[in-house]
């Protein structure tokens, strides 16, 4: 089933955005698409789909929350990013906070699962890894573009798994409930052709975009939000109002963490 989606999903992209795709890879720059292709697309998901197979949804939404830690110890480690003691102690708080809620002192190395967590685990790291190899391809090829290409590559990958499914497994899919159809149905029809991003979103992310800001949307109404230096918060501003008819926030980012006061 993964494999199926991946590929429809590889299909779909490829065929509606690939216009999207700014500095189209040449030459070597496919092997490392490929290589990230693997990591994000291909065993991000086999290892997500096994583990969660042999875990429950609570374990597996305990160590998601370790993303941003193995995240940041790939970045430091390939040194994008820096360490200081007080990262080295919000990593140790942040390992043993999910170590105890899992309940580490009951583990059972032999049972399905502990295997499910470690599939788990290693989905993550190689979701983490992605991140971090990733970004310096994401300004060259747009994030939407990169999107595009390793989803399409993670199906041409997934390609024979994807055919043996179909081929093998076609009476069951032919005996699947009909809403399933149409659910299938409404998520492609609603994410491309209600529009998630409007006409007028488009222009202020160009806006945006062309004055070297970068920004990201909300599922919920015409919402766009960015993280901007001091510098280009004015001009920030100032683009937006050309276009509000509702509400801008700004705010400062704390680097303090939760605490008591």
């Amino acid at each position: 089933w993964t494999g199926i989606r991946i590929l429809f999903a590889g299909l779909i992209m490829y065929s509606l955005y690939s216009k999207r795709i700014t500095n189209f890879p040449k030459g070597n720059e496919w092997y490392f698409l490929i290589f990230l292709s693997l990591l994000g697309i291909v065993l991000n998901t086999a290892f997500f789909t096994k583990g969660l197979e042999l875990t429950t949804p609570a374990h597996a939404s305990l160590i998601s929350c370790m993303i941003p830690v193995i995240t940041f110890i790939f970045a430091w480690f390939l040194g994008r990013e820096g360490l200081n003691i007080y990262k080295s102690i919000s990593l140790i708080v942040a390992l043993c906070g999910a170590l105890i809620l899992m309940e580490i002192d009951n583990l059972d190395v032999s049972s399905d699962l502990f295997i499910g967590d470690v599939f788990i685990f290693i989905n993550f790291i190689c979701f983490g890894l992605f991140l971090v190899l990733s970004k310096p391809l994401i300004e060259k090829h747009s994030p939407f573009g990169l999107s595009v290409i390793v989803m399409s590559i993670g199906a041409v990958i997934l390609l024979p798994i994807s055919i043996n499914g179909l081929w093998n497994n076609w009476e069951s899919w032919l005996q699947l409930p009909w809403w399933i159809y149409f659910a299938a149905f409404y998520s492609i029809f609603f994410a491309n052709y209600i529009h998630v991003i409007t006409p007028k979103m488009n222009k202020v992310i160009k806006d945006l975009h062309d004055n070297g800001i970068k920004c990201g949307i909300a599922l919920f109404g015409e919402t766009i939000f960015s993280l901007v230096p001091k510098d280009k918060k004015q001009k920030a501003l100032e683009i937006l109002k050309k276009y509000d008819d509702g509400v801008i926030i700004t705010s400062r980012i704390d680097n303090s963490g939760a605490r008591l006061e």
